[in-house]
């Protein structure tokens, strides 16, 4: 299966069911066949120059819009491969990918629907994206995309994703999560994410189901809103925003969805009762990663065991550096292997192998394996933060807090597990000059980073507290602030 197959299921649903939705969103719907007719045109507005070149990659300043879904599609089937980021990362940023997948080029999707009198009518045998064959003189579709990570150390990953494994991954859940051809998908997370791209639109390409795009980002308010109107039989989305649509006091009405899956950052037990009570529908935990797309899916409740998805293999190592013997009690850091081979990293050749140890990936989590085939999520051993379901490193955050003029020390973290704030928010703890303002550090790290990357809050200070050790009292700073 590569990016062949999502030609077929293209052409296959545009001549089976040509004015069902294949793509809704605020500004409108897309049917199956104004897809495919949308993508056939596409394959000449991204074509370029060096088409012939093999594994030429093309970068796309993605965001949630049909437009987006286009590009990515036009671009594969064109043989190129597609690297889908954030049209809203800043300048740096994108210097940083495109340096590490060897992009020359982003193309922003437009954002204005082609007219419909421009448009083929139907899928013919003649029509550019027809079948999985590349038409003579063009190249083969693209056996590989690009995801974007955040890194240990503040840099990205770009992770090479090889279609087949990834489509597969997607059919496998969307089997696994139930998903059928008549669903509506509501995709409130981006969908440059691993999370959205995986569990909302494959499966929808691949079912033939309808996407819902959400606009993001969105307010709890919008959100609700959204969540109205789309009558969506399946909600993806991360704890934070489901926390968020009860907040406002609006959890889907009847009829509810069957589906709701959760990701990003773990579901805490009382959320998914909340939750459970307000819509009378189960949350489902599903764990993944971008390297590995869908790694496991809920099988009970919340904090209980998930089950591996096919062709995911899962093994502990101990503390002592040895792989950890089966035992359903026993914890340990944990590693994956799947059927796409080994994780690669665009532009890291270095980070791609010292990621694996006998072909087996870090993945950075600690858990436990209850039987060879489900896994329970303990924790992190890094100190990524998750906010609102999307990965921020503080050793990146804090860099660009050290480039603001004046501040001297600075140490990036989360309110604690259990407390106000925590999954929402995180806080910039620093020392500074006379005279530094927090307006004056904001703006600094605002046109560095993503707005998502930038704290919540800055909390200016002469010095840092310290520990005995000479670390930096970050229990102490936690009891200051909320006091």
């Amino acid at each position: 299966m590569s990016a062949a197959a999502l030609a077929a299921a293209l052409a296959r649903w545009a001549a089976h069911t040509p004015h069902r939705p294949a793509l809704e969103h605020e500004s409108g719907a897309v049917t199956w066949e104004q897809l495919y007719a949308r993508v056939g045109l596409g394959r000449a507005r991204y074509r370029t120059a060096d088409d012939r070149v093999p594994g030429r990659r093309v970068g796309i300043l993605g965001r949630n819009h049909p437009d987006t879904v286009v590009a990515l599609l036009a671009v594969a089937a064109n043989g190129a491969e597609p690297l889908l980021y954030d049209a809203r990362a800043t300048a740096h940023e994108r210097g940083q990918v495109a340096a590490l997948a060897g992009v020359t080029t982003w193309h922003t999707p437009a954002g204005n629907p082609v007219p419909a009198s421009t448009m083929p009518v139907g899928p013919g045998p003649a029509s550019p994206v027809s079948s999985g064959h590349a038409p003579s003189g063009q190249r083969a579709p693209a056996r590989y995309f690009g995801l974007v990570t955040s890194g240990t150390g503040g840099l990205p990953k770009v992770v090479r994703k090889p279609w087949d494994a990834a489509l597969a991954n997607a059919a496998a859940f969307a089997d696994a999560a139930g998903y059928r051809a008549d669903d509506r998908i509501l995709c409130t997370t981006p969908l440059h994410h691993a999370y959205a791209f995986g569990v909302a639109l494959l499966p929808a390409l691949l079912t033939g189901a309808t996407l819902v795009l959400a606009p993001h980002p969105a307010s709890p308010a919008a959100l609700a809103a959204a969540l109205r109107r789309s009558d969506a039989t399946v909600v993806q989305s991360v704890p934070f925003l489901y926390r968020s649509l009860l907040a406002v006091g609006e959890p889907p009405a009847a009829p509810a969805p069957r589906v709701c899956v959760s990701a990003g950052e773990p579901l805490p037990a009382p959320l998914a009762r909340d939750w459970l009570e307000a819509a009378g529908v189960p949350l489902r935990d599903q764990y993944g990663s971008t390297e590995f797309g869908q790694i496991a899916y809920t099988v009970g409740a919340p904090g209980g065991p998930m089950r591996l998805m096919p062709g995911v293999e899962a093994r502990l190592r101990t503390a002592d550096g040895g792989w950890a013997a089966h035992d359903p009690d026993a914890s340990g850091e944990l590693y994956l292997r799947g059927d796409g081979g080994p994780v690669l990293y665009w532009g890291l050749p270095d980070l791609s192998r010292t990621s694996h140890i006998d072909s087996w990936f870090r993945t950075g989590d600690t858990g436990r394996l209850p039987t060879p085939r489900t896994v329970v999520v303990e924790g992190r051993t890094t100190r990524r933060i998750s906010v609102a379901g999307r990965k921020v490193d503080p050793d990146e955050v804090e860099r660009a807090v050290l480039a603001a003029p004046g501040v001297t020390e600075c140490l990036v973290a989360a309110p604690p597990e259990g407390t106000e704030g925590h999954g929402g928010l995180f806080v910039a703890f620093l020392a500074v000059e006379p005279g530094v303002t927090e307006t004056e550090v904001r703006r600094h790290v605002a046109r560095t980073l993503s707005s998502y990357k930038v704290p919540t809050r800055f909390d200016l200070r002469d010095t840092l507290p310290r520990t005995g050790s000479g670390k930096v009292h970050l229990a102490r700073l936690w009891q200051e602030l909320s006091a």
